[in-house]
């Protein structure tokens, strides 16, 4: 009995299985079974579904005819078109226009953009109008009252991918002698809402830069209220203004000074831009010192001259320079001359040559052009095997704070780049 028992088990199971398949075999197929015809590509898929499920609702059975009453159903919810509906192998449903209609109008509404960013909106929807006239003109006038959500989608993939990060309104107007369709646009969640330059050079003070980072801003200022994703491609055009609008400041020119820009998109958009000149360097500064005894206020200017001797990007030729050095307290003066090569980006070696002193120096530099970084200096007397080490952070372009050796004594040194 046990074993009656277990083969009627076994039974039961494998007809659930089969019933359950065939169902899902049912439902698949009533799904996919069915043909349109007559619509355009992008109109076609919801016509579908909406037709499937009108379909699925119809009593299957001798007294119902599911055609017609498919085509009745169709005929009142798809205006513009007369609907046939043919049931063999598959449902066959084939649209006809009935109506002929006017060529829409597309009428696209401007943000209120200023500057580089109107002339970028106005080049990414050249051609759109037209593009989205042909699309409402696939289908007569009074369709346009139920595919405008299909038509809304369609359209919203031509604006990814022409206006990545602006949102659109579409508004269709219908008469009896044209179709207007109006479409608005405003910025995504988003969007920029503040831009800082930032200056890098060894060849103009600091003081000069913020006075061209003060300067940028005005012309920056367009990108406010943009959306980021939009500005990530109009990358190039940003990088582009900035470097002809530095190269055109009288600071920049006079030197001959190179300008590289790097724009980085985001809700702080940041626009980096390297300002050097080829063979010109040139700083002041100020400092003081705490913990050091004999140590006063000082302030310093550096020149440096390094002409042009390249190998592909790397600059072979070595930088001359010259230090001069006033000690507050007494105005005593010290001046310095060296030779240096850059052997990695921004570590140099070379001989330094203390004028009054009489003094020959190995100096070696570590000193990187970005804010918020360490950076090292050390001099080694060759004659006095005078020893002088500073190890420091650039808190920004002003102010850096150092851990200062002088020759057996210890404390700190703070600058500020003028």
């Amino acid at each position: 009995m046990a074993r009656c028992s277990s083969r009627r088990s076994v039974k039961a199971l494998a007809w659930i299985e089969i019933s359950l398949v065939a169902i899902i075999c049912l439902c698949v197929s009533s799904c996919e079974a069915m043909t349109v015809t007559g619509l355009p590509e992008w109109l076609s898929s919801a016509a579908e579904r909406s037709l499937v499920a009108v379909w699925n609702e119809i009593p299957d059975d001798a007294m119902t005819d599911r055609e017609g009453t498919l085509e009745l159903v169709a005929s009142r919810l798809f205006a513009g078109y007369t609907v046939r509906v043919s049931a063999r192998a598959r449902v066959e449903v084939s649209f006809t226009q009935n109506e002929v209609s006017p060529k829409p109008e597309v009428h696209i509404i401007l943000p209120e953009l200023r500057g580089m960013a109107l002339k970028w909106f106005s080049g990414d929807i050249a051609g759109m109008p037209e593009e989205v006239s042909r699309l409402a003109g696939e289908v007569p006038q009074s369709a346009l009252t139920w595919a405008d959500s299909a038509l809304r989608e369609r359209v919203g993939k031509i604006m990814r991918e022409r206006l990545p990060g602006w949102d659109f309104t579409q508004q269709i107007y219908i008469s009896q002698s044209s179709t207007s369709i109006n479409l608005s646009f405003r910025p995504s969640s988003e969007m920029i809402l503040a831009v800082r330059p930032v200056l890098y050079s060894r060849t103009i003070p600091v003081m000069f830069r913020s006075d061209l980072e003060a300067k940028m801003l005005p012309e920056l200022s367009p990108l406010i209220g943009l959306p980021v994703k939009w500005t990530e491609l109009h990358r190039q055009e940003v990088e582009e203004m900035a470097r002809l609008y530095l190269e055109d400041r009288n600071t920049v020119d006079n030197l001959q000074a190179g300008v590289s820009v790097k724009f980085v998109p985001g809700k702080v958009s940041d626009i980096e831009a390297r300002v050097d000149s080829r063979s010109i360097m040139f700083s002041m500064w100020v400092s003081a010192y705490a913990g050091l005894e004999g140590r006063y206020p000082e302030a310093g200017a550096f020149f440096g001259f390094r002409p042009i001797w390249r190998i592909g990007d790397v600059n072979l030729a070595p930088e001359v320079y010259g230090e001069v050095i006033f000690e507050l307290d007494d105005f005593g003066v010290k001046f310095r001359a060296g030779t240096r090569f850059e052997l990695l980006e921004n570590f140099w070696a070379g001989i330094e040559y203390e004028v009054l002193g009489g003094e020959t120096f190995m100096r070696l530099d570590y000193t990187p052009l970005k804010v918020r970084r360490p950076y090292a200096r050390w001099r080694f007397g060759l004659g006095n095997y005078y020893h002088e080490l500073g190890l420091g952070y650039r808190f920004d372009e002003h102010i850096s704070v150092e851990l200062y050796y002088d020759d057996g004594s210890l404390g700190l040194r703070g600058i500020w780049d003028l």
